[in-house]
């Protein structure tokens, strides 16, 4: 044999596996395997059963692309039309000027939680039903506290007697359920607890922004599809009911805040045309009484012909002059003048404006008497026609703003899954 195949046979010996030789090791190591299988069966089945469940509630809200107060208004209603991606929208939902309310209502600030055996008793008083809860309203600390944590102790379960305790054990005050207590700048008030007597409850408190972030952190907001404009909300937590109702607080906080913002630019204007509307009246008032004044001065002096025409002339450019002011106040809080659609009408107004100037100059061959009748009734007619445009607008802003939906609904409630999202048991 060569040198070559006395090498080959001995590599492909060294390759074989000795199945034997394996699975005597394995019955050797039996015992040990087992146990170490057991042992871990044994702490799954345990964390499964000890661990607390984590629930999930979600509901859905429709972004609609566009909005407008009254579609039957034409223009008017068009000014009030807005668009929103849904990226936008989502940001708003998780904002602090939503979250802010839902943190104030549920008082979020205060976190509370029982005291239990450690590792094992929680899971063994939910399993034997025996959770205790508390209902915390209000809980105010002075500025000055030298810790954040505390610790409420209940001392009568029947009359619901209980003792606040700082950090460090030093009693703070004494109080009963459903009553407030104060002293020393603390101050308290429990609606509900279900514990027995000498049972614990850890009480912390922490800022509203902190609050505020918490939420952000444990709320999903997803877009549902492609542009679909259906955004999904889901919020997750041990306590099926609290999660329900924090995220159908957020939901109605955010569909209010969205129809608020919709009907708060006619608000704007509306209070623009208010403001304007006496010193209308006074002009026209006024107008009224020079042109009356100069007709008794000069006896009843007529227009001709000519007259009256530049007259219908010049008061229906005034009216297309006074029609985009009201429009320009309208869009300058929407664009900037180098926007196309307010470029447009900074053209159109100087369009107007030399019409206005040719036709004034031509005036001037009229006779002077003539003249001053003509300018003194195109005052009168002018500003007769603001004041009745403003009266109409307002009429028009009232409908919109009364009318205002916002451009979101709510789709489906918070609602929680009955099987807890954590930890897996399948």
């Amino acid at each position: 044999m060569t040198t070559s195949n006395l090498s080959q046979t001995r590599s492909s010996s060294s390759d074989e596996i000795d199945l034997g030789k394996l699975f005597g090791i394995l019955i050797d190591a039996r015992w040990m395997i087992i146990s170490i299988t057991a042992i871990f069966a044994v702490l799954g089945v345990t964390y499964a059963l000890m661990a607390t469940p984590v629930y999930k509630a979600d509901a859905l809200i429709q972004v609609e692309e566009k909005s407008s107060g009254m579609p039957a208004l034409g223009e008017m209603g068009e000014l009030f039309a807005s668009e929103s991606s849904s990226t936008t929208e989502i940001e708003i939902i998780k904002s602090r000027m939503v979250l802010g309310k839902t943190v104030d209502k549920f008082n979020l600030t205060t976190v509370s939680a029982p005291e239990y055996f450690p590792l094992v008793g929680q899971g063994i008083a939910r399993l034997t039903g025996n959770l205790n809860s508390i209902d915390i309203a209000r809980f105010e600390v002075p500025d000055h506290a030298s810790t954040k944590a505390f610790r409420l102790t209940v001392t009568n379960a029947e009359n619901g007697a209980f003792r606040l305790e700082d950090g460090e054990g030093r009693e703070l005050l004494n109080g009963t359920v459903g009553e407030p207590a104060q002293q020393n700048g603390y101050s308290i008030m429990v609606r509900e607890v279900v514990a027995g007597t000498d049972d614990s409850f850890t009480i912390a408190k922490r800022s509203r922004l902190d609050a505020i972030q918490w939420l952000q952190q444990n709320l999903g907001v997803s877009e549902r599809g492609k542009q679909s404009g259906v955004l999904q909300l889901s919020f997750e937590g041990t306590n099926r009911a609290l999660i329900e109702a924090l995220l159908d607080d957020i939901a109605t906080n955010y569909f209010l805040q969205n129809v608020e913002r919709n009907a708060a630019e006619a608000q704007q204007s509306l209070e623009f045309l208010n403001k304007n509307l006496p010193d209308i009246k006074y002009k026209l008032t006024e107008a009224e009484d020079k042109l009356n004044k100069f007709r008794q001065e000069n006896e009843s002096v007529d227009l001709s012909l000519e007259a009256k025409a530049t007259l219908d002339v010049m008061v229906k450019l005034e009216e297309q002059l006074n029609e985009l002011t009201f429009k320009e106040s309208e869009i300058s809080q929407r664009f900037t003048q180098e926007h196309p659609v307010y470029s447009a009408l900074l053209d159109k107004r100087q369009t107007l404006l030399g019409e206005r100037d040719r036709i004034t100059k031509q005036t001037q061959k009229l006779p002077k008497t003539q003249r001053e009748v003509l300018r003194l009734t195109r005052e009168v007619e002018v500003n007769q026609q603001i004041y009745v445009q403003l009266l109409n607008k307002v009429q028009e802003l009232k409908i919109v703003k009364a009318s205002t939906v916002g451009n979101v609904r709510i789709l489906d409630e918070a609602a929680s899954y009955s099987a807890a999202v954590k930890p897996k048991n399948h």
